[in-house]
């Protein structure tokens, strides 16, 4: 069935969807994404595809959690675009340069010792999480756009490394270069955020 011979139940149902989702998907896409018309955009892009593809939901899981699949389709293009956009890892692979081996244990997370040091004094007038959450998103906008496009990718959309090294064309080591290199950066710009005043 096309899209021009959709039946009016099909309307009304689609029109509930967007009623009902558009915004949790702006919300979703606008923690994700820079620029907030760059994200609505995506969510506008998510709909058309969903209104292409609505014979194809067969309901196994709620609308909901489709049309949100859908959407982190959108942004991972979006992500794959711009890292394309940017300066192209060259495949050259730089050695012994990278102090990740001692920050962090072999599942990615920080060693103990080695955890982002807050201050607690600075959280006396604010909502811890409000203040984290602020810092991150700052510092996640600071980032290089090819590490801010592999961290989106892997802890914001949870793909998997092979999907990742395929989407951008990295090797293993070069993701897991920006990877760690990434995390250095986040670390030391949160910790700079959350113990000295911003303007």
């Amino acid at each position: 069935m096309t899209t021009a011979t959709r039946t009016s139940a099909q309307e009304t149902l689609f029109s509930q969807w967007v009623r009902e989702h558009t915004g949790d998907l702006q919300r979703f896409a606008r923690n994700r994404v820079k620029d907030p018309d760059t994200a609505d955009d995506l969510v506008q892009t998510a709909f058309v595809s969903a209104w292409k593809t609505m014979d194809r939901f067969e309901g196994n899981s709620s609308p909901r959690t489709w049309l949100f699949a859908i959407l982190k389709h959108k942004l991972a293009d979006h992500y794959r675009k711009a890292y394309r956009q940017g300066i192209k890892v060259s495949g050259m692979e730089a050695v012994g340069d990278d102090p990740s081996g001692t920050l962090f244990v072999p599942s990615g997370h920080w060693h103990t010792d080695h955890r982002p040091q807050l201050v607690q004094d600075v959280f006396q007038e604010e909502d811890l999480n409000e203040k984290l959450d602020r810092a991150l998103r700052k510092c996640m906008d600071a980032l290089p756009e090819r590490m801010r496009s592999v961290i989106e990718m892997k802890y914001l959309l949870s793909k998997d490394s092979a999907a990742i090294r395929e989407a951008l064309e990295l090797s293993e080591t070069n993701m897991w270069q920006q990877v760690h290199r990434a995390k250095l950066k986040l670390r030391a710009c949160i910790e700079e955020r959350l113990t000295k005043p911003q303007p």
